[in-house]
């Protein structure tokens, strides 16, 4: 649901919607307590140089993989894209949440195809949506292997890893190569040397994710 804000003061806003909101559902989604909604501002700026290469590029590997023409799998995927969100995506008309949204669907793809990339693009490590989706479908976000789910903060010996909370944890897919590298060079070397940004995540999506805790 997308709305627009109409008058803000402090650490208030009015938010006004193309749709009246049903106080009913209201009151059944609050469950005798407060109802509560997550905001996220949208970046209506032009996309940007970076955004438009990276899209490019996923889009150039899917082709290479699936051996058609760019310009045709560009079309398959927008295709694709406006039957999943009811979007149709245009690159010269993309604002920088629309690209974000895009270029989150081509990562996906891409992982959920196991496809391989030409190179790890920069771009790409400066995505959280990467980092999720490689726990999501166990790739490696490094090299693209089969990977496990890796915590951050190690588990000592002696401790029972399903009686300890999770909520303290961050977590990368890695596979085992990588995974000992990281015990072998030390985390933080290994989070600089790979620029892996490890993925926080609620009770709710570590559920979803089948990551136990």
């Amino acid at each position: 649901m997308i709305g627009k804000i109409i008058n803000h003061n402090g650490n208030k806003i009015m938010l006004e919607f193309d749709n009246e909101i049903n106080s009913n559902f209201l009151d059944l989604l609050a469950a005798n307590e407060d109802n509560l909604a997550r905001v996220e501002l949208l970046d209506n700026r032009q996309m940007s140089h970076k955004q438009n290469a990276l899209s490019h590029a996923l889009i150039a590997d899917i082709a290479r993989w699936s051996y058609d023409e760019p310009k045709w799998i560009e079309g398959v995927l927008k295709y694709y894209y406006e039957a999943k969100t009811g979007l149709y995506y245009e690159h010269h008309k993309a604002t920088k949440y629309e690209a974000k949204e895009w270029i989150n669907f081509l990562i996906e793809f891409v992982l959920k195809n196991n496809i391989p990339l030409e190179r790890r693009y920069k771009y790409l490590l400066d995505n959280n949506k990467w980092f999720y989706y490689c726990l999501k479908y166990r790739r490696c976000c490094i090299c693209g292997k089969h990977a496990d789910v890796c915590h951050i903060q190690v588990v000592g010996m002696g401790r029972n890893r399903k009686k300890i909370s999770h909520d303290t944890f961050t977590f990368y897919a890695g596979c085992r190569e990588h995974h000992q590298e990281e015990h072998r060079i030390g985390t933080q070397n290994f989070m600089n040397k790979y620029q892996v940004k490890p993925v926080k995540l609620n009770a709710e999506e570590r559920k979803k994710l089948n990551i136990g805790g």
